[in-house]
């Protein structure tokens, strides 16, 4: 998807706002259940597919939450409602409640990204304690109970919770420095190029190629996919 620059533009003008609701949030129910989740850095990416996400520390990947604009974002056309936002905030929060304090044994049975124990963490945080989004979940009065007990019914949920990997393990390939400041590469329009600078970004890295006098940002993904490396 091609953002409109001024679209964008707004966007990240926005950031400090949502940051600052999420952070309000987290530091509230890290102080009701004793974590730090108000500390973990928190990105926004542009990501048409996924509205959050939370991941964990390792596999040269470090602690964060994500969360997309595209759905966040006030500037967009269809934003999620504040209940949803939140709700959203709440799914991620949960995610990370998994993995930092002990889920009691009965809450092991299902696994799963969205497996018992996070509806179990959603039930203490009241969050909607289904996989994905739906308008309205954020207002909705949800039977924990019977949500705990009763195992996900959605056939499709474990081929998403794979394509949701497969997306993280892209993203993080597409974060991986492949090039090196000097290398020389081969553009099909400005001809043969040297590599000045190398940005990385949240989920991509932005390559500074000079073209004889002329300086041109190319994203890397799109050099690897061409093979224009020399």
């Amino acid at each position: 998807m091609n953002i409109d620059t001024h679209l964008k533009q707004l966007l990240e003008k926005e950031t400090h706002i949502h940051l600052a609701e999420i952070r309000a949030l987290y530091q509230d129910l890290d102080r009701k259940f004793g974590l730090h989740a108000s500390s973990v850095p928190v990105f926004f990416s542009y990501d048409e597919g996924m509205l959050g996400s939370y991941t964990q520390a390792g596999h040269h990947e470090k602690e964060h939450f994500c969360f997309s604009l595209l759905f966040i974002g006030y500037a967009v056309k269809n934003p999620l409602q504040r209940s949803d936002r939140i709700d959203l905030y709440k799914h991620e929060y949960a995610h990370y409640m998994q993995y930092h304090m002990e889920i009691p044994a009965k809450y092991h049975w299902q696994p799963g990204i969205h497996g018992s124990a996070w509806k179990y963490c959603c039930s203490l945080v009241g969050a909607a304690p289904t996989p994905y989004y739906k308008v309205g979940e954020g207002l909705m009065k949800h039977d924990y109970q019977k949500a705990l007990n009763n195992p996900i019914h959605d056939k499709t949920i474990p081929v998403r919770d794979r394509y949701r990997r497969e997306r993280e393990y892209q993203n993080t390939k597409n974060r991986t420095i492949q090039y090196k400041v000097n290398d020389v590469v081969r553009h099909p329009k400005f001809g043969e190029g040297i590599i000045e600078e190398i940005v990385q970004l949240e989920s991509s890295v932005r390559l500074h190629i000079r073209f004889q006098d002329e300086l041109k940002k190319i994203d890397q993904k799109w050099l690897l996919k061409t093979d224009r490396k020399k």
